[in-house]
C-alpha cells in the first residue's frame, strides 16, 4: 500500500515576521544576499580613512587674519587695532567611507557602531516616507531585514532626540543585540555607541534599557520624543525613562544633552520593544 506523507504548514518568526517552512529557503536567500551587502558596505566604510569633500559642503576652518596698521589707519594720533577674528577652529573630522556611502544613497546620514556586537551599520533617512527602509535594504530593494532608520519625526541635526528602528532578526543581526542590554553585566561592557554623521563623530552613553509595549492605547510615547518644547518637557522624558528602566546606571541627562535611542522588537510580550536611550558625551 502507499503511504501518504502528509506535511503541516510550519510557521517560523524571524525578525517578527511569519515566515512558513515552505518559503523558508528563499528567505535564506534574501539573508545571505542582505548578509552580502552589509559586509560589502561595510567594507566601503571601513576603507576611507582620508578628509573628503566631493559633493559635500563643509564649512572650511576659519584663520586668523592679522591687520598691519599703517598710518593711514590712525585718527586723531589714535591707533587704529585690527578688527577681532575667530580663534582657528578644526575642520569636522568626517569618515570619507561615510561620505562614499552617502553618495551611493544620499538617504545614508550615520554610521552606528557598538563595539564588542554585531551592530555596525549604515543608518538611512527618509522622512517623506514613513518607514521606508522597515523592510527595503541600502539600495531600496526588498528585504526583510531592512535597514537601520531614523524615525521620520526626528531632525538628526536640530533636534534633541534621534530615535533609530531596526529590526530584531532570529539570525542576530541589525538590532537584536539590543535585547542583551537586559542584563546589567551587558550594559557595563558595551556602554558605549559610536555614532558618525556627516558632521562628525559623536560618542553616546547608554543611560537606561528598558521594555515597553505599543499599540495598547495608553503607551509610553517614547516614539513621540523628538524635539523639547522645554526644559520640563525634557525633563519629564528622562524621568520616564528611568521610571521604566531595567537597572541603575547612575547615568542620567540635562536639557540641553542630545539622546540617542534605540529601539527593536521585544517577544516577551505583545507588541513588544527593546529601547536603549544614551546621551551624548564630549570625550
Amino acid at each position: 500500500m502507499r503511504k501518504i506523507l502528509s506535511i503541516g504548514l510550519l510557521m517560523v518568526s524571524v525578525g517578527g515576521i511569519a515566515v512558513s517552512a515552505v518559503n523558508l529557503i528563499p528567505y535564506m536567500r534574501e539573508e545571505a544576499q542582505s548578509a552580502s551587502l552589509y559586509a560589502e558596505l561595510a567594507a566601503i566604510h571601513a576603507a576611507g580613512d582620508d578628509y573628503h569633500t566631493d559633493g559635500i559642503t563643509v564649512t572650511p576652518m576659519a584663520t586668523t587674519t592679522v591687520t598691519n596698521v599703517e598710518e593711514s589707519d590712525q585718527v586723531d594720533g589714535e591707533e587704529s587695532l585690527p578688527d577681532e577674528t575667530p580663534e582657528p577652529t578644526s575642520p569636522p573630522v568626517i569618515h570619507s567611507g561615510l561620505l562614499a556611502l552617502h553618495e551611493k544613497n544620499p538617504d545614508c546620514v550615520a554610521w552606528i557602531t557598538i563595539e564588542g556586537t554585531v551592530i555596525d551599520y549604515p543608518v538611512m533617512y527618509r522622512p517623506s516616507q514613513k518607514n521606508y527602509y522597515l523592510h527595503r535594504d541600502f539600495n531600496g530593494n526588498h528585504a526583510s531585514a531592512g535597514a537601520l532608520f531614523i524615525a521620520e519625526n526626528c531632525d538628526p541635526d536640530d533636534g534633541d532626540n534621534v530615535i533609530i528602528y531596526g529590526h530584531h532578526m532570529n539570525s542576530g543581526k541589525m538590532f537584536a543585540a539590543l535585547n542583551k542590554y537586559k542584563k546589567l553585566s551587558f550594559y557595563e561592557e558595551h556602554n558605549r555607541i559610536v555614532y558618525e554623521t556627516l558632521h562628525g563623530q559623536e560618542t553616546y552613553e547608554v543611560m537606561f534599557a528598558f521594555t515597553t509595549s505599543v499599540y495598547t492605547g495608553h503607551d509610553f510615547e517614547y516614539y513621540a520624543f523628538s524635539k523639547a518644547n522645554s526644559a520640563e518637557e525634557y525633563d519629564a522624558y528622562i524621568s520616564a525613562c528611568r521610571e521604566r528602566t531595567l537597572y541603575d546606571t547612575g547615568v542620567t541627562a540635562q536639557y540641553g544633552d542630545k539622546l540617542l535611542t534605540l529601539s527593536t522588537c521585544e517577544y516577551s510580550q505583545k507588541n513588544g520593544r527593546m529601547v536603549v536611550v544614551a546621551r551624548k558625551i564630549n570625550e
